[in-house]
Order: C-alpha cells, then structure tokens, then sequence
C-alpha cells in the first residue's frame, strides 16, 4: 500500500484487514499492535464516517477482543452499527450488530426483555437479508430457551427461530454457516442442560468446520463449548475422536491465555478441570471465572463442580455449589435453567441469597464458615472468602 501510493483513507483498513489475517494464524500479540495502530490511524479519517467505521468493526470483531473483554469491545461495535446504518451501509451495519450480539452472548451479559428486543429491531432492519434475518432469530430463540422453559430447551423449535424450516430457506454457503452458528448455539445449550445425546449430535456436526472464523466473539463461543463438552464426553465415553478435538480447543485458549486474554483464561482452566477434575483446578476456574466478571461461565463451572463433590460424596459442599449456581443462572437470566436446577433439587426451596456473587470454596469448610442453626432444621452458612470479590452468598442448607 505505501510503494503504491493508495489513498491515506484506505490504510487503516488495510492494517485491519491484515491484523485479522494475523489473528487468525494465531499471531494474537502481532496482531494486537497491528489493530491498536488502524485504530490510531482510524481518528485521522473520522470525518468519512463509511471507512471509519469500516475500520473500527474490523479491527474490534477479528483482532482486539482477542485479548480485551467481550464487555468492552461491545459498546463499540454498538456504535459501529449504528454510524453504519446512518450512512446507508446495511451489510456491514448489520455484520457489526451481529459480532456485537456474539460478544454480547460471548461475555455472559445478561438475558431478558432489552436484549430480545435489541434483536427484533435488528430483525426488522433486515427482512430482505435472509442470512442476516435467520441469524438474529437464531440468536433470540438461544436467549428464550435459556430464559423460558421448554420441553425441549436444547432444539430450536420456538416463537422465534424453529431450525429445519428456516435453514431449509438456505442454500450453499449461507446454510452451511447458519448450520454452523445453529449447532455452535444448540451445542451451549446441550452443556447447560447437559444433554449428552445433543452434545454427540452437535460435535458431530461442528467437527467438520475449521477452527478458525474472522469473527473472534463466534470463534470464542463455538470452541469454548466444543471444548467443553468433547473433553467431558471423551473422558466418559473413552473417546479419542472427542478427547482430540478437545486438546484441540484447550490448545486454542491456552494460546491465547499466554497472551494476557482475559476472555480466554477462565476457559481454559475450566477445560483443565473437565480435563482432569480436583477441587483445586475448579476453584481455579471458579476463581478465573468471577474475576472476569463471566457469571454465566461461573455458574457452569459451580454446577460442574457440585457433579464433581458429588462423585466424591462430598453432598454438603456440593449442594452449596448448585445453589450458588442456581443463584448464578438467576442473575444471567437463564430462568429456565435456574427451574431445572430446582426441580431436581428439593432444597434449593429452602435457599436465600443475599447479593450473590461466586466464591472460592475452601477445602476446609470449617475455618472459612460460620455455623449457625436456624429454625426447621436449617444451617445457616455465611461464607467469607476472597475479599477482592464484590458479593457475597448466603445459603441454607436442609440438614
């Protein structure tokens, strides 16, 4: 670009163009600088607001949030949409929205009423875009299979997206990647309500695609959950196929993690506790989890554990680890999941929170609580642990 002389203008994008390219292979620190300095470039050319925000989505959906929190590359990916759409630029306004909503799903921000609504805005934006119009509904249909309860909360058979029909409307390329991002999704979904028929189905599926994606936020969200469940699957069933395609996953995140990626290393150490379960590698996911504010990971990991206690006959400290996950999936707003979770256990009737927000639980249960019996039998345990988290839990216990 510079032996040729191309217009100033163009350049940032150049350099985003080829930051993702770097990210891609994997190059995530070059790849860093390259994005910082189109973003510094960026500023020169703010006044032509097509290749400004051309740029700036680029650089933020296929190179920064590498590294930097989903939750703080969002906002401007919002604002990219929204230049975008008021310069009459509907693809790459609408690509924008869409790595905004990955991010969005990616950080665990909460689900409910404003985000569905934020995706039927962006449905109606874009009636005549097929692709784009079936990828949003998918996007809505996960957030009300988390939040309301469904037979089937693992199949995309709802109000908002119903799978076989809608992909049926797709040919060649276009249903091959909403197959991908459907089965990516549905595959998050078998993990929550832990699925394993619908985990096999889906790995089945996403084996075939390539571990890599210009968009960081949907790479993230498919290899995290295939990670996850191949490496649970593998274990169990003894699978090599599965225990390969998780190595494959962790690799991924272990990468990236060296890096400093704040979004990468509470996945990877909670692949490390599925990998090779101990109270300390998942209080170390539990931990890496809260610090980066992901609660809907947080929950997961606290669920997973309470399995763990449970295989260990640890009931008391297992139980403590679902309410908090119940109290967890609350907070995210996967409603649907917290009623599961309350439906096969009966105490979570009797469990009260107060602020809540994950703990590391210790291993000696006796030095970091304070017992006390209450009325009908109950214990009530106030936990005290690491003061560098905001909120703390309170949870009765039936004895």
């Amino acid at each position: 670009a510079l032996k040729k002389g191309v217009d100033s203008r163009y350049f940032p994008r150049i350099l985003a163009i080829f930051g993702t390219s770097l990210a891609k292979q994997g190059k995530a620190k070059t790849a860093h600088e390259v994005g910082n300095i189109a973003l510094a470039l960026s500023e020169k050319i703010c006044d032509d607001t097509k290749m400004y925000s051309l740029t700036k989505m680029m650089a933020y959906s296929g190179i920064m949030c590498q590294l930097h929190s989903f939750r703080s590359v969002s906002y401007n990916l919002l604002q990219c949409y929204k230049d975008l759409k008021l310069s009459s630029n509907v693809e790459p306004a609408l690509g924008s929205m869409l790595n905004y909503f990955h991010a969005l799903f990616a950080g665990g921000l909460e689900l409910g009423p404003v985000l569905e609504s934020k995706l039927r805005v962006v449905e109606e934006y874009c009636q005549d875009r097929t692709s784009f119009l079936i990828t949003f509904q998918m996007l809505r249909q996960f957030a009300l299979n988390l939040r309301k309860r469904t037979e089937k909360p693992t199949k995309f058979q709802g109000e908002a997206f119903h799978e076989e029909e809608n992909l049926d409307r797709l040919t060649g390329e276009g249903r091959s990647m909403a197959l991908r991002d459907s089965s990516s999704y549905r595959l998050q979904l078998a993990f929550i309500f832990w699925d394993e028929e619908c985990m096999v189905e889906m790995l089945q599926i996403l084996i075939h695609y390539p571990l890599t994606d210009q968009s960081v936020a949907r790479l993230h969200n498919r290899l995290c959950f295939m990670g996850l469940a191949a490496i649970a699957l593998g274990r169990k069933r003894r699978s090599r196929s599965f225990h390969k395609l998780g190595q494959n996953c962790l690799s991924y995140f272990a990468h990236l993690a060296k890096h400093g990626s704040v979004n990468a290393r509470p996945v990877y150490l909670f692949m490390l506790a599925m990998k090779r379960p101990s109270r300390e590698a998942f209080k170390k996911a539990i931990d890496a989890c809260a610090e980066s504010n992901l609660e809907h990971l947080e929950a997961m990991a606290n669920e997973r554990y309470a399995a763990f206690l449970n295989e260990e006959n640890d009931i008391v400290l297992a139980n403590d680890c679902i309410a908090l996950a119940y109290w967890q999936y609350r907070d995210w707003g996967a409603d649907a999941k917290a009623l599961e979770l309350s439906k096969s256990y009966e105490f979570l009737k009797h469990s009260k929170r107060q602020n809540a927000r994950s703990f590391t639980v210790s291993n000696t249960l006796s030095s970091n609580c304070r017992t006390s019996w209450g009325v009908s039998g109950m214990v009530n345990r106030t936990y005290s642990f690491n003061t560098t988290f905001r909120r703390r839990h309170v949870v009765l216990v039936e004895q």
